[in-house]
């Protein structure tokens, strides 16, 4: 059941974690105070194989690839597929991918666990990224990009440093950009990927605050805008579900349990 909660935070002040205990949401860049467990048994964990990023990130950067899942219609090794098979399968792809890692995350840190995502086509070719940001804290949040490849499979393309980030877009060239902020100090950093699936961080914005600006006034100043994403949390084994359907500078939308939905709307 979906309640009007209070209004999305727009700031970032929340001290960055020395260990990863569960912890009061970022005042800044969190989302609103969520607790949550899961709903289902853990599934399965997806094997990788190491792939490559070109740009340094706010963490150490590994990324994956060929995180291989059933797809709607199997098809052989090496043949691909259409990009309409590749649009009907996406969802569900992404569905169980995030599924998995909630159950993994959870059931390994006695139920602490915080997650963020997010659908947006980086490349432009229809098929829209899963962008997921995932920890048990903010300390050590990391935000790993997906995509269905041409043989109809889900892929992990990178894995970059997520602590207290929001995710947003450039106004102008439609890149992807992740915001972080903490103690005053900001980033800005945005992606891009090519048609051979490297996701590039192409540009990197640092900033102090000054005594009257906002995150917000930094991001506008440098065309960027925040966009809406879901967010769940859990503390403990003990609390229930709590997931959040935040609207970028407006409310955000309180529901039970975790809410998993995978519709994409292209953005601009």
């Amino acid at each position: 059941m979906r309640r009007k909660a209070a209004a999305v935070l727009l700031c970032m002040a929340s001290l960055l974690l020395a260990g990863c205990e569960a912890e009061k949401p970022d005042e800044q860049f969190s989302g609103p105070d969520i607790t949550s467990v899961p709903t289902t048994e853990p599934a399965s964990e997806t094997d990788t194989e190491p792939a490559s990023v070109t740009a340094e990130t706010n963490a150490p950067v590994t990324t994956s690839a060929e995180t291989e899942t059933e797809t709607v219609q199997p098809v052989s090794e090496g043949t691909t597929v259409t990009l309409a098979k590749r649009l009907d399968s996406y969802a569900s792809l992404y569905e169980a991918e995030v599924q998995s890692v909630w159950d993994r995350i959870y059931n390994s840190n006695d139920g602490s666990v915080s997650i963020a995502y997010v659908l947006y086509d980086i490349n432009g070719d229809r098929i829209p990224e899963l962008v997921l940001n995932q920890g048990t804290c903010e300390a050590d949040k990391m935000v790993k990009f997906y995509t269905v490849d041409l043989e109809g499979k889900l892929r992990e393309i990178a894995e970059v440093g997520g602590s207290h980030a929001v995710f947003a877009r450039d106004g102008s060239s439609g890149d992807l950009a992740l915001v972080s902020g903490y103690m005053e100090e900001m980033t800005i950093r945005r992606f891009a990927m090519d048609n051979d699936l490297t996701l590039t961080e192409h540009d990197r914005f640092e900033h102090v605050l000054a005594e009257s600006e906002s995150y917000e006034d930094v991001e506008w100043d440098n065309g960027v805008w925040r966009i809406d994403y879901i967010s769940a949390s859990s503390f403990d084994r003990s609390t229930g579900a709590k997931s959040y359907i935040n609207h970028a500078y407006s409310e955000s939308e309180e529901t039970d349990d975790l809410y998993l939905d995978f519709t994409f709307e292209a953005v601009g």
